[in-house]
């Protein structure tokens, strides 16, 4: 029998909100370290508008999964892992850039449907970060904030195409599992708002 659906309401414990600290902390310095080499041109704010939007698609993709997990009565939260960490911390440091301190560990029986439905959350809300600020841009002048929040779109579209990959530890392989035609459309998106905002908008800016 399948666990009964719970309220959907967040809820942490206190080893879960280390690692999250933990995760979110290693996050912001990645993404400083990636944008401190535009710092001239975007200034102050712009480094600290893309490196916040960059930290948020990371917390916002992993909330995501646990709260869809919790709502279906699983164990649901994150933690960092060892070699997640070490490649993180590494990239601070390094040009090459590997951003993945953890994931939230779900247990509990559940069946493909569910498990499909909360993989998919993670990118799904990266394509509405994405989706909102191209809402947003028009409204903002070409300049330093503008870049930013282009900067934004473009990480979180990436973060929705590159989780989409439909193979090993990825959201994609169990979104696929579930659904090809969700996971099409999914990818499909993705991938579009990546191309739009990579190499149309960006040329532009």
């Amino acid at each position: 029998m399948l666990l009964t659906p719970q309220p959907r309401k967040l809820r942490f414990s206190p080893t879960e909100i280390k690692h999250l600290a933990l995760g979110f902390i290693l996050v912001t310095l990645a993404g400083i370290s990636a944008f401190l080499g535009t710092s001239r041109e975007v200034g102050i704010l712009g480094l600290v508008v893309a490196t916040a939007l960059f930290s948020l698609g990371f917390i916002v993709h992993e909330l995501a999964h646990k709260y869809v997990a919790q709502g279906y009565g699983l164990w649901a939260e994150f933690r960092v892992n060892t070699t997640g960490l070490l490649l993180t911390a590494i990239s601070i440091i390094s040009p090459i850039k590997f951003i993945a301190p953890g994931a939230v560990m779900i247990a509990g029986y559940t069946d493909k449907s569910r498990m499909g439905r909360t993989a998919l959350a993670g990118p799904l809300v990266n394509v509405v970060i994405t989706a909102a600020l191209l809402v947003l841009l028009p409204a903002l002048v070409n300049g330093v904030l503008y870049d930013a929040i282009l900067v934004g779109a473009s990480i979180n579209a990436f973060l929705a195409l590159f989780n989409l990959i439909p193979f090993a530890i990825f959201d994609g392989q169990k979104v696929y599992a579930w659904d090809k035609r969700y996971w099409a459309v999914m990818i499909s998106i993705s991938l579009a708002l990546t191309l739009y905002t990579s190499f149309v908008l960006m040329p532009l800016a």
